[in-house]
Order: structure tokens, then sequence, then C-alpha cells
């Protein structure tokens, strides 16, 4: 009895500290015994017409031949997903919608501020590149004299990685039409005109609808203004450069 002591005690902490490995696993086998008996913990051997080997929940290692078994079964706990699998569609037809606030200075220098809203639909050929049109509404000195534009524009836009949140891409370019003509408080008259744009937007998307961008954006526009008096007259040729932060939803 004395020299079996040893045995079991090498037994039991070796089983314990094999036991204690598995702590971090979240699977556990359970063995199903012809007689009725269930045994929880890790398998380490079954062959067929031989033997099979477990550690037990407590630590403890078991022998026994595998006829005694009636089935073994592996249960795992499903860990907790902060995001639902990628299933962004890389491929096809899309349609973008973007609200933009826009930061930048008027052409007599004073800062200044505007909105932009976009809409944009194309084809993605893959996930790094997609190709569109769109049109929206630039609005650059909503307390000023300045007309809005409506750009119409090209771009091409794609997402960098193949995961729920990806850095993504847009370029664009094109021309926008001046709005309504304004007459400024101190009786100058003026008569707007649109002109070519250019847009770059860096961000990333939230999910498979949302995305966070920032950007630069250039609008040509030209300013023909007189005096009601009729004796002053001339024309501004106005280049908004604007750093632009928004929001978009992406189907």
């Amino acid at each position: 009895m004395k020299s079996l002591l040893p045995l079991l005690l090498l037994v039991c902490i070796t089983g314990t500290a094999q036991a204690q490995k598995k702590d971090t696993s979240n699977c556990v086998d359970v063995v199903y015994l012809r007689n009725g008996s269930v045994f929880r913990g890790q398998l380490l051997k079954l062959e067929s017409g031989g033997d099979f080997s477990m550690i037990t929940w407590n630590g403890v290692t078991i022998t026994m031949p595998e006829q005694n078994i009636k089935r073994v079964v592996q249960r795992c706990k499903q860990g907790k997903q902060s995001l639902k699998p990628y299933d962004f569609k890389e491929k096809g037809l899309y349609n973008a919608t973007r609200l933009g606030f826009l930061i930048g200075q008027d052409y007599f220098g004073e800062n200044t501020k505007g909105y932009s809203i976009y809409h944009s639909v194309g084809w993605m050929l893959k996930r790094q590149l997609g190709i569109g049109v769109g049109v929206g509404v630039e609005v650059y000195n909503p307390d000023g004299i300045e007309t809005n534009t409506y750009p119409i524009f090209v771009e091409a836009r794609g997402y960098l990685k193949k995961k729920n949140v990806s850095p993504f891409y847009v370029v664009g370019a094109g021309w926008s039409l001046a709005g309504k003509n304004a007459t400024s408080n101190s009786g100058y008259i003026n008569e707007w005109s649109g002109g070519w744009l250019a847009k770059a937007q860096l961000g990333y998307r939230i999910g498979n609808n949302v995305c966070l961008y920032g950007g630069l954006s250039f609008q040509k526009k030209v300013r023909d203004w007189r005096a009601n008096w009729g004796t002053e007259w001339g024309q501004d040729r106005i280049l908004h450069k604007r750093f632009e932060l928004g929001i978009g939803v992406i189907i």
C-alpha cells in the first residue's frame, strides 16, 4: 500500500496540473458509460478496440476499456462577439449618402463654416475599388452673401480591410452649378457661376452601413458684382478650400 501512495500522488499532481491548463478552454469532453456513469473532463486517448484515458474535472486520470463507452460528446461555450460576423457586400451596386461640416475661410479671409450633403450611386468592382456618380448641395457661408452650389461628380472609393471596422477612401471630381443670385446688404448685385470641384476623404466604415470621415474639399466659383448706382463693378474668382468632417450611410 505504501508503494502505491507515491504513484497515486504523482497521478493526482499530474492530473491537477493538466486540468489547470484546461481551465482556459471553453470546451469539455463528456463520456457516457454503458453502466450509466458520466465523466466530464479532457479526453486524452481513445482508440477503437483499445483503451481510453481522460482527466476528469477534479484532475484525476482514469483509464478503462473502450467497450465500456456508450458515447462521447464535446460541449463548448460560445464566447461573446463584440461585432457581427463580416458580411459587407464587396461587389455590386452601392448607394452612399454623406452629411459633412465644412470649416475654412471666405474670400475676405474671415473664418467661416458651412455644410454639404452628397448622394452617390455606383458599382463596387471589388472591395478595394468602386466607381460611381453623385450629386449634392454645398453651402459655404450660410451667414454671408454667397450662393449655394450644386455639384455633379464622379468618384472612386474602396475599403482597405476585410473587417467590420475598415479604413476607406473616397476621391471625386466634377463641376458645380451656381445657385440663386443674391444682392448684398450694401447694395451690390452679385451674379454667381460655378466651376470645377475636387474632394478627397478618408475615414472608417463601422459595420455594414455607417461611416465617419474627414477630408479636403476644393471648389471654384466666380462672382461678378456691380453696385446699384452703376459706377462700380468687378469680378472675384474664388477657390474655396475647406476641411470637411462628416458621417455617412452606405447601402
